[in-house]
């Protein structure tokens, strides 16, 4: 485990290499924050089974995810394919489109090269698959009360590659969740509703244990700020600092999770980056 300390917080990061037992085809190896501490308060974040164990495929913390997968447009059951931030997936499922949901075997992990500092870590891939390939570079930084996991990832290949994804922190439920400051919307639904300042709310007599999975009808295309309850700190704050292309909301008796996306088409030697920042 790879931890940033100050003396308000400490970053659990998970290990590409050593912590292998906790990763799986679903989140990015490279950075991935496993547990934020408060120095007084203790963990602050949860996850789908927490306190339990957790494994690769469920996680916990604030796992960020790459969709794209290199070669899953022709990719036949059995095939390989490549996850960006993950490495050699096996495709076993018939199930169209190709999702790591459907894929968790791990053929090989992609190499990470990890230069770590007190406050900070760095990990850098490159990922080639056929006339594909891209490089990765994955920043966590801590300063003070605030967390900034930031992403860069460049086209080194010969063709374009279509770029998808989402931030999945997982936050402990309570009943008044969050507020979002774009203007949005709800279907009706069982488990979450606005009430008439704006914030999501759980319906406490839904089934939790069941969980229920929500996308926010929103104003696509702007950052984003997300006031977020907490049972501990009152309310802490993310920041995205990219145009969110979805955003549904996530939860089930022991975790909720909102999940911005960031999508574009990253054309051969152009890059993009963005952040995602957490203030707690």
């Amino acid at each position: 485990m790879i931890l940033l300390k100050n003396d308000l917080l400490t970053v659990s990061i998970l290990d590409p290499l050593e912590d292998r037992d906790k990763l799986g085809s679903r989140y990015c190896a490279g950075g991935y924050i496993w547990q934020v501490e408060d120095v007084k308060l203790g963990p602050l974040l949860s996850g789908p089974f927490f306190p339990v164990p957790a494994t690769g495929f469920d996680g916990q913390g604030a796992p960020e995810v790459f969709e794209t997968a290199l070669g899953s447009d022709a990719a036949r059951v059995g095939d390989e394919i490549c996850v960006l931030g993950v490495g050699k997936v096996l495709r076993e499922s018939p199930v169209k489109p190709f999702h790591v949901r459907d894929n968790p075997r791990v053929l090989q992990f992609a190499d990470w090269n990890v230069e770590t500092h007190p406050t900070e870590v760095v990990l850098r891939t490159s990922q080639t698959f056929r006339d594909q390939a891209v490089h990765i570079l994955r920043r966590v930084r801590l300063k003070g009360r605030q967390l900034e996991s930031r992403t860069e990832v460049m086209n080194t290949g010969e063709r374009t590659v279509p770029l998808r994804w989402f931030a999945h922190p997982f936050f402990p439920p309570v009943e008044t969740l969050c507020r979002f400051s774009l203007e949005c919307s709800l279907p009706s639904n069982p488990a979450f509703s606005l009430d008439e300042d704006g914030f999501v709310r759980r319906n406490p007599n839904y089934d939790w244990d069941k969980g229920f999975f929500q996308p926010v009808q929103l104003s696509f295309g702007y950052p984003l700020r997300v006031e977020q309850k907490h049972p501990k700190l009152g309310t802490l704050e993310v920041v995205c600092d990219f145009p969110v292309a979805s955003l549904p909301i996530w939860g089930n008796a022991r975790t909720f999770s909102f999940e911005p996306y960031y999508h574009t088409l990253l054309e051969p030697g152009a890059t993009a980056s963005w952040s995602i920042f957490y203030r707690f």
